[in-house]
Formats: C-alpha cells, structure tokens, sequence
C-alpha cells in the first residue's frame, strides 16, 4: 500500500499542475491583438494634386514590419484612403512609403507628371519617406512632392 501510494501521490501531483496551466492559460498568455488603424491623405507635386497616382506603404522589415504592402491610388483631388486586401485597416508599424504619378499618357505633347516626378520615389528603399502607424488611430499624411520646374 505504500510503495502503490509513493507512486500514486507524484502522478496525481503532476495531472493537478497540467489542469491548473490548462484552466490560466499557460504560461505568460499572449497580448491581445492591437487595434487595427486607418491611413489616408493627399499627394500633390508641386502644389498640384496628383491625380490617377498610386501610394504604397510597405512594412519595414529593418523595424520588425513584415506582410504585404498597403496601397491606394489617389483621386482626382489627390486624396487618397490605403487598402489591404480590400479592408481600410492597415496594422500597426513602421513603413517605407513609396510615390507614383498617373501613368503617363502617349500624347507626347501634354505635359507629364511623370516626367516631373523624382524617380526615387517608386522605391520604398530610396524615397526616404517613413511613416509610423500608431494601433486604433486615423492618420492622415500629406505628400507634397516639389521639383525644380
């Protein structure tokens, strides 16, 4: 009875701890998840707004951002609202912003936005634009692109 008692008493101690972390949560538990966060704001060159442009906020991996970029092309007031994956919630973070005129068009007689438009800025790794994204707030960024006309 004794020797079935010294085994017994370690095993139930053992299934009492298991239940106990399985009814807390585990260890440490996890955060909940922060807030989703809207982006939106306007992109003009030269004081004109860029219409038909795209902006794109890439997650900055040297800050710890990773997944896909979020993305808007701007309207005719160059005003712009970032979508991912058809949602206005962008994750919180740092990211690398990157800048596009409209397409231009193959009328080689009017004038281009793109061909004012410093070519640096399509690339989130050259532009110099960052910009932090806070959890639960609307953001709004002004882009004002000026050249030496």
């Amino acid at each position: 009875m004794r020797t079935l008692l010294r085994l017994f008493v370690p095993v139930l101690a053992l299934g009492g701890g298991f239940a106990a972390m399985s009814l807390s949560g585990g260890c440490g538990g996890t955060a909940p998840p922060a807030a989703p966060a809207t982006v939106r704001g306007k992109l003009t060159l030269n004081g004109q707004p860029v219409a038909g442009g795209l902006v794109v906020f890439t997650p900055d991996a040297r800050r710890g951002g990773r997944g896909k970029p979020a993305r808007a092309e701007t309207a005719a007031d160059g005003t712009f609202a970032l979508q991912l994956d058809g949602s206005a919630h962008v994750p919180a973070g740092w990211y690398r912003v990157s800048l596009m005129p409209a397409p231009a068009l193959p009328d080689p007689l009017a004038p281009s936005a793109a061909a004012l438009f410093p070519a640096k800025l399509a690339r989130p790794d050259l532009s110099g634009l960052e910009r932090e994204v806070l959890a639960g707030k609307e953001h709004v960024f002004e882009f004002a692109v000026t050249t030496g006309e």
